[in-house]
């Protein structure tokens, strides 16, 4: 009779019992997933100051509100400072690059005292002249100082000189000077002598009257000149009566 295998429940119960199950390690828990964007929704992070910008537009009103009153004081005073900058630098350019206006003359009347006579040929006449002076400059005032001489000639000889008065003018005004002319050593031309005793004489009289004066322009910036100014006039007679019958004034700087 064959023999029998024994069931598996009939083997030896001396074999060691299997061990508990391990815990699982933090390296084994640990997954890695990638996962794919497209490129077109990928946003760039802005740097802080970048940040800071965009809020600063996005929100105006904080920025005024920490700036307050101070900051529109400040742009008033920077406002004003620049103003004045420019109104001296216009008031310098219009100084020194633009030419001022020189003065305009004309001679108004002829007067001679003391004219030599039959009896007092060696006498010395004195001659007064009236002249028109006339500031054209519309912001610049004329002052003439101390040291102007004048001179009055005939046929370029010397007949007559003087000091020309200091006076002063504002911008736009016109003066009658009187300048009070000493007549010159020597005799005097034969027509001068004719002239101021024939008061009949129809022949006029060409005469030459020259102005040298140191003027003060007086600007934003006042600037010292030399002003010279030759008169060229002729009268009906230089005896009681006389009229101016035409003229020709100029004047530099």
């Amino acid at each position: 009779m064959e023999g029998r295998v024994p069931p598996a429940a009939a083997e030896s119960t001396d074999d060691p019992p299997p061990p508990p199950p391990q815990p699982l390690s933090s390296d084994d828990t640990k997954e890695t997933y990638i996962v794919q964007i497209p490129r077109d929704q990928i946003y760039r992070v802005p740097p802080p100051a970048h940040a800071k910008i965009v809020e600063s537009y996005r929100n105006p009103s904080r920025q005024r509100e920490g700036c307050g009153g101070k900051c529109g004081l400040w742009i008033v005073v920077a406002l004003i400072s620049l103003a004045a900058i420019v109104g001296i630098g216009v008031a310098i350019v219009h100084m020194f690059f633009t030419s001022p206006k020189t003065p305009e003359f004309s001679v108004t009347k002829v007067l001679v005292k003391n004219p030599p006579t039959s009896h007092a040929k060696h006498t010395h006449p004195t001659y007064e002249i009236s002249l028109q002076a006339g500031n054209p400059n519309e912001r610049m005032g004329i002052s003439y100082e101390d040291g102007g001489k004048a001179s009055l000639s005939f046929k370029k000889k010397r007949i007559g000189g003087g000091e020309y008065p200091s006076l002063s003018q504002d911008a736009k005004d016109s003066t009658t000077v009187q300048i009070h002319l000493a007549g010159s050593n020597g005799a005097l031309p034969s027509e001068i002598e004719k002239s101021m005793n024939d008061t009949k004489s129809k022949t006029p009289v060409s005469l030459s009257l020259t102005i040298d004066v140191p003027v003060k322009l007086k600007s934003f910036i006042p600037k010292s000149q030399e002003l010279t100014v030759t008169c060229d006039f002729k009268v009906s007679t230089l005896a009681s009566g006389e009229k101016i019958l035409s003229q020709k004034c100029d004047a530099k700087f």
